[in-house]
């Protein structure tokens, strides 16, 4: 939802104007928009949109249909077909009808608060026409006070997405209409006016930090939520709220060494800092900041569109607060699907490289088995195929049905996940490059001319023959070795050595069945614990330990198929990150598809 549609609505309110809101619930496949919300009048006239074409063409006389009939509620589907394919997409709808009695206000408060960029969630029935409701980021109340619902509903401010919730009094829809995307902003010069500016048509709230008064007023930031000025810029920011959705711009000489660690120790995702590279130089040798959060820092600001005028470096910097924000590219959308790379198998070898080539800006499609056998499943993106969606370290996962749904997926920033394990839809993706990252210790059908670069990583490959480049896997000195000529190392079945156990920490399974976990990765067992069954075979642990590895219950597995690992460290083990050896192979990869590309 927009400006424009609650300000229309309290109009309509306020003169007992009935008319309808259309608010897309769900998407699936090809759809021009996944959210928005659009109001309809008995004319046919909206403010808003939801797409546009004919999905809105549908909305528009569906809605006034239920004005007419007097109908309060109702949700319905349409199906998107493209020139090139007949059922390309599916959207969810709901439509809710207003008739309003004389000295209502819902509307008028959700304007207020809107043009104040105050974040709030709007709430309605799926079910009933129940009352909608209102909840500021204050906690102020309107139109119900069940507490189950009020309690979804402050998770979702923290949360910031729009859901559907399933409650004991039936189904709700709970949308967020004010971005909860605000930016902080230090110093009031003629940047930061841009940026605010920007921000105000984008709908983002403002905070401006300054240690001048006459540069923290409402003629020069008219739209801003807070000032807040004092003798320091320490002292000025403990006056300011910071939460995971504030992004921060730097456009003054007067933040120091303090304040800009003080930020850093702040949620706030995003810390920009106006300069040149001397600047930022100079920067970094005088900050005392751990270097895995220096990546939050950017000096110089914004994307390289070629800035002049403070309007164009805020409309630089803002695109690149959109792209972390939505863990996009950035790059042109006609060039998203260049430089496609597929990867054979998501294990957690696999997820490294994954994850390297997905941070340096490659768009990667990947190929995996309906039931992957993946171990440590914490840190395998394969596990998207058991639960539909996963996460590691910050790269989203989802299993997709075909070729088609999987480039839309791969625009929203997503990692697409096909079950393909022959690589069917080769013909369609069409990539630069291939990476067989199965490590099954031989080759399963990967050959040389699948693909303008192919890389194997492990045993089973020869490179020149197989693939054009192999990458060693075997821990030690060799470990990440580009083989442009012969094989890996072959393997000795002997797993590496942690703390001094080799064999004893991996765990195979007893007997051909069915796997079922007893224990989960994580927890900390002790020799000759019941960890795991196949059929009814109890599988004791080994050692004592951390248990890092789990195979997914439910699978059937062969005996001695690899069903677990437990790492002897105990506690000091960790399972929810890559693995520097995974990382190390990823890096090799991402060193010979640069280097391909660069021609080299």
């Amino acid at each position: 939802m927009n400006k424009q549609l609650f300000c229309r609505a309290s109009e309509l309110e306020a003169t007992l104007s009935p008319f309808a809101l259309v608010t897309i619930l769900t998407t699936t496949g090809s759809a021009s928009r996944n959210q928005g919300s659009m109001l309809v009048e008995p004319s046919g006239a909206t403010t808003s949109t939801i797409g546009g074409g004919l999905l809105e063409a549908f909305a528009i006389e569906e809605a006034k249909k239920a004005i007419r009939e007097g109908q309060q509620s109702l949700c319905l589907d349409f199906t998107v077909d493209q020139e090139a394919k007949k059922g390309a997409g599916k959207v969810s709808l709901a439509i809710q009808v207003f008739a309003h009695e004389e000295g209502g206000s819902f509307f008028s408060l959700a304007h207020q608060w809107e043009a104040s960029t105050i974040p709030f969630v709007f709430g309605f029935s799926l079910n009933t026409h129940a009352s909608p409701f209102l909840l500021s980021a204050s906690h102020q109340c309107v139109g119900s006070c069940d507490p189950e619902l009020l309690n979804h509903a402050k998770k979702q401010l923290e949360e910031g997405a729009d859901k559907r919730v399933a409650l004991t009094s039936g189904e709700y829809f709970l949308t967020i209409p004010t971005p909860l995307v605000n930016l902080l902003l230090i110093g009031g010069g003629h940047v930061n006016q841009a940026i605010a500016n920007l921000c105000h048509a984008l709908g983002y709230g403002v905070q401006v930090v300054e240690t001048r008064a006459e540069f923290a007023t409402n003629t020069l930031f008219p739209y801003a939520r807070k000032f807040s000025v004092a003798t320091t810029i320490a002292k000025a920011l403990e006056g300011v709220d910071i939460n995971r959705f504030t992004y921060t711009v730097i456009a003054s000489h007067n933040v120091d060494q303090g304040s800009l660690e003080y930020l850093v120790s702040t949620p706030t995702p995003y810390i920009g800092v106006l300069g040149s590279r001397l600047k930022a130089r100079m920067l970094f040798e005088r900050i005392s900041v751990p270097l895995k959060e220096r990546n939050r820092i950017f000096c110089p600001i914004g994307l390289d569109i070629g800035t002049e005028t403070p309007q164009e470096i805020a409309l630089s910097v803002l695109s690149q607060v959109m792209k972390e924000k939505s863990q996009r590219t950035g790059k042109a959308l006609r060039d998203l699907e260049r430089n496609l790379v597929v990867v054979r198998g998501a294990g957690d070898l696999a997820t490294g490289v994954i994850i390297r080539l997905r941070n340096a800006g490659y768009p990667v499609v990947v190929w995996e088995t309906d039931k992957p056998t993946v171990i440590r499943s914490t840190v395998s993106l394969a596990q998207a195929m058991f639960c539909s969606e996963t996460e590691v370290e910050g790269v989203k996962a989802k299993r997709c049905k075909d070729v088609d749904e999987a480039l839309d997926v791969l625009q929203q920033g997503t990692v697409p996940i096909l079950a393909d394990p022959q690589g069917e839809s080769l013909g369609k993706l069409r990539p630069i490059c291939l990476v067989d990252a199965i490590l099954a210790k031989r080759n399963l059908g990967t050959r040389i001319d699948l693909a303008p670069l192919v890389i194997a990583l492990g045993p089973g490959f020869k490179a020149g023959e197989d693939c054009h480049v192999v990458i060693e896997t075997k821990r030690g000195h060799s470990l990440g070795r580009i083989i442009h000529q012969g094989e890996a190392i072959a393997n000795t079945g002997i797993p590496g050595l942690i703390a001094g156990y080799g064999r004893e920490r991996v765990i195979h399974s007893p007997c051909a069945g069915i796997f079922v976990g007893k224990a989960t990765i994580g927890d900390l067992v002790e020799k000759d614990q019941v960890i795991a069954y196949v059929g009814e075979v109890p599988v004791l642990a080994t050692i004592d330990g951390m248990v890092r590895g789990m195979l997914n219950s439910g699978l059937t597995v062969p005996e001695q198929f690899k069903i677990a690992d437990i790492d002897p460290r105990g506690r000091e083990a960790d399972y929810t990150t890559v693995s520097d050896k995974a990382k190390a192979i990823g890096g090799s990869v991402l060193e010979v598809l640069d280097g391909f590309l660069g021609g080299r």
